[in-house]
């Protein structure tokens, strides 16, 4: 639209000094904004223009700036731990000529891994959803680790129960 409105100009079939005794457009947006142009030139322009800043603001990508992960790990100690972010796998398709086409949105294959030996539970394990960022920011919820109990507990078995007599040459 505005193409068109600089070549009507250009032509002299509209002019920037026709003024109309009316409204020539006339917009309003949300009963705070309103909009009355009584040239029909710039009407045009307006119009191409609206369009064009839509498009823009429609184009902008989602998503595209820092995340920011939040959580708060209950334990008694934290030597040994090991917090990990990781990346899972998955298979990227090969046309027959050797071409790779993929789009990749960070936030899909993405977990948190959290390592704690001698603590229950010994490794926890967080997906991230693409639908659980919001605004840029993640938070965590993650459960209390429990340190672990040192004894084994060992069942008797029926093969190697005691004697109930005692042998005298012992």
């Amino acid at each position: 639209m505005v193409i068109g409105s600089i070549l009507l100009l250009y032509q002299g079939v509209i002019k920037l000094s026709e003024k109309t005794a009316g409204t020539a457009l006339e917009a309003e947006f949300k009963n705070q904004l309103k909009i009355n142009v009584r040239n029909p030139a710039l009407g045009l322009f307006a119009i191409g223009f609206s369009f064009f800043a839509l498009a823009l603001y429609f184009a902008k990508p989602e998503g595209g700036g820092p995340l920011v992960v939040r959580g708060h790990i209950k334990i008694a100690n934290v030597d040994g731990l090991l917090v990990k972010l990781r990346s899972e796998e998955w298979p990227i398709t090969v046309s027959s000529e050797g071409e790779i086409f993929t789009t990749i949105q960070p936030l899909e294959k993405l977990a948190f891994v959290i390592e704690a030996p001698n603590y229950r539970p010994p490794r926890w394990f967080h997906p991230i959803r693409p639908d659980e960022a919001k605004n840029g920011h993640i938070e965590m919820h993650i459960p209390e680790f429990a340190p672990a109990s040192a004894a084994v507990l060992v069942n008797p078995k029926l093969d190697n129960a005691p004697d109930s007599t005692p042998n005298p040459n012992q």
